[in-house]
């Protein structure tokens, strides 16, 4: 029998964070990130105002009540010192069960947030603060279809391309669910 890390005496809920690496986002047609290999990590270098990624976030069955938050982990090329520098990533969303238009984003979409980049070396790991999707945005759907880019920023923009490596999804789960 496969152990599962779970006990019959494991009951409630507790706080799950779900990493989602850029290789597992999806590559529109049209204006995708350029992928940039760095030692053991792809990164996915975005324009600003132009490159987008897509994913098709299903509610996971262990999923148990509250909000969504998605925070951005990222970096910067590696190559200058953008100490002090702003990054600011967009998630437009859509909410979706069968029988719903997928078309458009949902009402209370875009959602924001703006980082500094607090280093003067390259390809430093930062995480955004999380942007938050109530959970009365999805209600009695399956599915949180993501778009994320980069946008300018109201602070001074790196000088380079901002480098996402993965999002952070995290959310109330129920223990005995996967």
């Amino acid at each position: 029998m496969a152990k599962t890390g779970f006990t019959p005496a494991m009951k409630g809920t507790y706080t799950k964070e779900v990493e989602l690496p850029g290789e597992s986002l999806g590559l529109p047609f049209t204006d995708p990130p350029t992928i940039e290999d760095q030692d053991n990590v792809s990164l996915y270098k975005f324009t600003l105002d132009t490159d987008k990624l897509t994913h098709d976030f299903e509610l996971p069955e262990d999923y148990h009540s509250g909000d969504i938050n998605i925070a951005v982990m990222w970096t910067n090329d590696g190559g200058v010192d953008d100490n002090g520098k702003f990054a600011k990533w967009q998630l437009d969303y859509q909410t979706a069960a069968m029988g719903d238009a997928v078309s458009g984003d949902h009402a209370n979409s875009p959602k924001d947030t703006e980082d500094a980049y607090a280093s003067d070396s390259g390809w430093i790991e930062h995480h955004t603060a999380a942007m938050t999707i109530a959970a009365a945005d999805f209600a009695g759907k399956h599915h949180i279809l993501l778009k994320l880019s980069a946008v300018t920023p109201a602070g001074t923009a790196l000088t380079c391309e901002p480098h996402l490596i993965c999002l952070c999804i995290t959310y109330t789960a129920i223990w005995g669910r996967k």
